[in-house]
């Protein structure tokens, strides 16, 4: 059997394909925020503990940030996994069966890392406090790796005959050229936005008190030179991707091709005035960035599997019911996001 005869039909959409690419691109940027500054602000936590002795305590600010960019991160990646399940889901679930004992193990392990980030945050020793953080961090970068592994798997149905020599669902994507730079230009991106969020905190924290508590110079350090980091990482992703699928970006696709010049700009514009200092105009341009980059990940999928699905091709059996009561239930739980993290900002008259 040739590994692409194992790619499953895929079913039908209720509303055309296009909907749930917006949603999907939309909603993933909402989580990668989140996701960001939990991954992100793990790590600048961790780094902060071992150094020990950091002024200001940027470690035990982080502490009780932590365990709420845990909750909003999950919550808000469920409508993004939902939207690629309902477009790419026979290439999706296929790949999580080949790596099933892994994929299975995400929710124990993010179970541990949520309860040790609210041990960190408590008055602990200064030991357990290293165990806590570092174990949580480490798990949260295992976390993202196991995703990045599935969503190149998941693109390269070429590779799915290993399921015949890996039946129990033990296969791992390690020879894929674009795993390592996809998966560390996340875990250094995550890092930026996670000392911008810092920042932004700060300056607001700033405008209330006139103490931004050393947040703002913390957290623009971390921002700007894991930027720089970020530009070049995503240059050895763009190199590393298949000839044809790079071509997208070099003017083979306007969309595509747009999306890189303008998610490229943007980075410089950020890194710029990350170096001056500048907190706002770099949330901004970091936002339109995320964005860009969204748009550019949704034509890396759709390069690699174009030769064998497009969503175009999607049945389409209309229920357009479905899809206006989503959008109202969306609107009302955007609203929800934004208070709570109003009333998270005001609690104590302190963010």
């Amino acid at each position: 059997m040739h590994p692409i005869d194992l790619i499953p039909v895929p079913d039908a959409v209720p509303v055309a394909w296009g909907w749930f690419q917006v949603l999907l691109t939309v909603t993933f940027v909402l989580h990668v925020i989140f996701m960001n500054f939990m991954l992100g602000g793990a790590v600048i936590a961790l780094v902060a503990t071992l150094r020990g002795g950091t002024r200001p305590d940027i470690a035990g600010w982080l502490g009780g940030k932590l365990p709420f960019s845990v909750a909003f991160a999950v919550n808000a990646g469920v409508a993004p996994l939902l939207f690629v399940q309902v477009l790419y889901g026979h290439f999706v679930y296929s790949s999580s069966i080949l790596m099933a004992a892994a994929w299975f193990a995400i929710i124990p392990l993010l179970i541990v890392a949520y309860y040790a980030l609210y041990a960190f945050r408590g008055r602990t020793a200064p030991g357990a406090r290293t165990l806590l953080i570092g174990s949580a961090t480490l798990i949260l970068l295992f976390i993202g790796f196991l995703f990045t592994n599935n969503w190149t798997l998941s693109v390269t149905p070429e590779k799915w005959g290993a399921y015949f020599t890996h039946a129990g669902g033990t296969f791992w994507n390690l020879d894929e050229p674009t795993l390592w730079p996809r998966y560390l230009h996340m875990v250094v991106g995550a890092v930026a936005v996670a000392g911008l969020g810092m920042a932004a905190f700060g300056r607001v924290r700033e405008g209330r008190t006139g103490d931004g508590g050393g947040l703002v110079g913390h957290g623009m350090a971390w921002f700007k030179w894991a930027t720089l980091g970020q530009l070049a990482l995503g240059l050895w992703w763009l190199l590393v991707l298949r000839s044809d699928v790079m071509k997208l970006f070099m003017g083979g696709n306007p969309v595509a091709t747009a999306a890189f010049g303008a998610g490229f700009l943007l980075a410089v514009g950020a890194l710029l005035t990350g170096f001056l200092q500048k907190v706002w105009p770099s949330v901004g341009l970091t936002a339109g960035t995320l964005l860009a980059m969204a748009v550019m990940r949704e034509y890396v999928r759709y390069g690699y599997v174009r030769a064998h699905f497009t969503p175009d091709q999607l049945r389409v059996d209309p229920q357009v019911s479905s899809l206006v009561l989503f959008l109202a239930t969306f609107a009302v739980g955007i609203g929800c996001i934004w208070y709570m993290l109003r009333l998270a900002a005001h609690a104590g008259k302190e963010v």
